[in-house]
C-alpha cells in the first residue's frame, strides 16, 4: 500500500467518525449501548420512547387528546378535579392536543410519578405529575407549564 492509499483510508475513516464525534458525549455513548437511548435535554433530562402501560405512554396519550370534559374525567384525579379545572382550564384548552412533543424519563417519587415533556413549535416544557391507580392507569394531580 502506498502513502496516498493509506492517507485516503485515514481520511475516509475520519469523515465517517466526525459526525458522531460532534454529538454530545451522552448521545455518543447511547449509540454503544445494547438498549439505545435518545439524547439528553437540558430542561427535561433523558429523552425516552414510551413503553406500553408506562407513565410516559399515558402522558403521550393525554398530550394528544383534545381537552374536554371527557379528558378531565379520564385523566384528572377526582380529589383535585374542581380546583384543577379552575386553575388550568385556559392553559389546557390552548395546550391540547399536541402534535409535536418529546418525553423525558419519568421521575418516581414516593407516591407520585413526574413525567417531563417538551411541546409545541417553540419546544416549551412542562411536567405532568401522576399517581398510579392500577397497572398502566394513572390519575393526574398536578401540572407545571414553563415558558
Amino acid at each position: 500500500m502506498n502513502k496516498h492509499t493509506g492517507l485516503c483510508l485515514v481520511l475516509v475513516c475520519l469523515l465517517m467518525i466526525s459526525p458522531v464525534a460532534a454529538l454530545p458525549l451522552s448521545t455518543q455513548l447511547s449509540f454503544t449501548s445494547e438498549d439505545p437511548q435518545l439524547g439528553q435535554d437540558l430542561a427535561i433530562g433523558q429523552l425516552v420512547q414510551p413503553e406500553p402501560l408506562s407513565s410516559e405512554a399515558y402522558t403521550a396519550q393525554a398530550l394528544t387528546t383534545p381537552y374536554s370534559l371527557d379528558w378531565v374525567e379520564k385523566y384528572v384525579s377526582l380529589d383535585v378535579r374542581f380546583s384543577f379545572v379552575r386553575t388550568f382550564d385556559k392553559e389546557l384548552s390552548l395546550l391540547l392536543p399536541q402534535a409535536r412533543f418529546f418525553l423525558g424519563k419519568a421521575i418516581k417519587g414516593q407516591d407520585t410519578i413526574s413525567v417531563p415533556f417538551r411541546y409545541g413549535e417553540e419546544l416549551r416544557y412542562g411536567t405532568f405529575v401522576w399517581v398510579e391507580i392500577s397497572q398502566g392507569v394513572y390519575t393526574l394531580i398536578s401540572i407545571t407549564l414553563n415558558p
